[in-house]
């Protein structure tokens, strides 16, 4: 048993894991995105699990996920994870929707694969801008777009090593 629990503590930490995001959400133009998330591996309140924390770009999500021997990764569908959009050019309110997600841990190495499912409403900021139609000046105010729905998915890909600092488990 104790050799076990030294192979649990080994897999718990904190990882900054690197990799891209394929981003498939409407009315918004497609794109594949490079980025970083910090994905934490702790100890679950439910027995056999294992809590995985996402952080990246200003957003957190709390999952679960089950894990093999071998550190394999499973994690709990369904889970939602609900973010209120606060960026300076953005506002509003999105759920993603954990459709599946797997991955590896292996001598101190996470590599992670997420597909979430994207619904919500979003308004943008608008710049102030100028404008010359027929000779005649128009000036748009500084603003906020009305809320528009937004759908689609969010596909990531990334690994990374373990952080020298622990986390809590």
């Amino acid at each position: 048993f104790l050799l076990l629990a030294s192979k649990d503590d080994a897999m718990f930490g904190t990882y900054l894991v690197r990799g891209r995001a394929d981003v498939q959400v409407s009315p918004f133009p497609s794109s594949n995105q490079p980025g970083d998330m910090t994905v934490t591996l702790g100890r679950s309140r439910t027995a056999g699990r294992v809590s995985v924390g996402i952080a990246a770009r200003g957003y957190t999500c709390a999952l679960e996920a089950s894990r093999s021997s071998a550190g394999v990764l499973e994690l709990a569908t369904p889970a939602t994870c609900s973010l209120e959009i606060r960026d300076p050019d953005a506002r509003g309110h999105v759920d993603a929707r954990l459709r599946s997600g797997r991955g590896t841990v292996r001598d101190g190495t996470l590599s992670l694969e997420l597909r979430f499912d994207v619904d919500g409403k979003v308004s943008t900021r608008v710049a102030r801008t100028r404008f010359t139609v027929f000779d005649t000046e128009f000036t748009v105010p500084e603003g906020w777009t009305p809320s528009v729905p937004l759908r689609g998915t969010v596909t990531s890909k990334g690994s990374g090593s373990r952080s020298q600092v622990k986390a809590s488990p």
